[in-house]
């Protein structure tokens, strides 16, 4: 009688070590790149839940607690610990308002995206706390718009939403944007045209009490 086949992957039963690909040259520079950015920006810290009762209590996975908050006034660019605390309950909130329903995981993603924008004050870090959660609403929106058996309004209402959601997002990247240039403009001159008997200025132009001058 032929013995059945085992069901699932078969693995490999020989004991020599895997070889290891040596990287690219692409490879290797996004490796250091990625280097680089650790060293100048740590890892933010993992949350950790601990339910009790009617209360949620947020921990720091492996690493005490004061430690673990420094590096979150580092990832959330904040001075006050209260706000922290403030907007780490927001984070958290994102995906669950119900605290039963909390994901870990979730949140530390959520931290994550925050951290990739670099906030340095305080509202560079709201701003921030927002766009991931407008991100996060977006996604959410065109998620469900693309699920199997999804209705043609129930569709079209997410696809809108999302839509506006992005609009608000592409919002927000120029608010930040602006707020880190402290309000500066720039003015791109690419043409210069220079008629017959004129001169071109080059250098810095500025109006003073005696009309236009060069510096």
């Amino acid at each position: 009688m032929p013995k059945a086949k085992p069901k699932g992957p078969q693995h490999p039963t020989s004991t020599q070590p895997v070889p290891i690909d040596e990287p690219t040259a692409a490879e290797a520079r996004i490796a250091q790149r990625l280097l680089d950015a650790r060293q100048e920006r740590p890892k933010p810290p993992c949350l950790t839940f601990t339910r009790e009762e009617n209360a949620l209590e947020i921990g720091f996975e492996g690493l005490d607690a004061r430690r673990a908050m420094l590096q979150m006034h580092g990832v959330t660019g904040l001075a006050n610990v209260d706000a922290v605390n403030m907007l780490i309950d927001q984070l958290a909130c994102l995906n669950a308002s119900d605290f039963e329903k909390h994901k870990t995981s979730n949140v530390n993603s959520a931290i994550a995206m925050m951290d990739e924008l670099k906030p340095t004050d305080g509202q560079e870090a709201m701003l921030a706390a927002q766009m991931v959660a407008v991100h996060v609403a977006s996604m959410q929106c065109f998620s469900r718009a693309l699920l199997d058996g999804q209705t043609f309004a129930g569709r079209e209402l997410n696809l809108k939403h999302g839509a506006k959601l992005s609009r608000i997002y592409a919002q927000q990247v120029e608010a930040l944007d602006k707020h880190r240039r402290k309000g500066q403009q720039t003015v791109v001159v690419e043409h210069v045209h220079v008629n017959d008997g004129g001169q071109a200025i080059v250098g810095n132009v500025s109006a003073g009490r005696g009309g236009i001058g060069k510096k």
